[in-house]
């Protein structure tokens, strides 16, 4: 846990949902400001991360949560944040695949999703097959399969012959 100072002095940045930018994306220059200064806190707030919240943190954790109507600007600017993502990804055309799709499409950045990025990286990985080419067998490897078939053959009978 980090304090919130820590997180106010980063930009925040979403290039997957707003590749053009906040202001071509449908937000305002203000709202694109304040989402750019106050981003990054908020993400790391819904992800429980800052060891000093205010009361007006803790206000927009209701925001986000639907417990609460948005007041400030920021939390106005942020509920208008999330409703593009969210209608963005609604027409996004879904993306067929062989490993199993998620219920509905979220958000990059809302608290239950960024809860539940790090286990379901981890799960998606975990769960896919992995396209590897089988290891080359090394000659240590070679010997050790000859001497294992070598066991289990039998032995074969040598008749020495006496020459002339």
């Amino acid at each position: 846990m980090l304090p919130r100072e820590h997180y106010l002095k980063q930009t925040f940045q979403d290039g997957v949902n707003f590749p053009n930018g906040f202001e071509k994306g449908g937000l305002s220059d203000v709202q694109a400001r304040l989402i750019r200064k106050h981003g990054v806190l908020i993400n790391a707030l819904s992800m429980d991360e800052v060891s000093d919240p205010t009361p007006e943190d803790q206000h927009i954790l209701k925001v986000i949560a639907s417990q609460s109507a948005p007041k400030s600007p920021i939390e106005q600017a942020w509920v208008k944040y999330l409703n593009i993502v969210k209608a963005n990804q609604a027409n996004a055309p879904a993306k067929t695949s062989k490993a199993k799709t998620s219920k509905a499409a979220k958000p990059a950045n809302t608290e239950e999703d960024t809860a539940k990025a790090s286990t379901g990286a981890a799960k998606a990985k975990a769960n896919a097959e992995p396209k590897v080419a089988p290891a080359k067998k090394t000659a240590a490897a070679k010997t050790e399969v000859k001497k294992e078939a070598a066991k289990k053959a039998p032995a074969k009978k040598t008749v020495k012959t006496e020459a002339n």
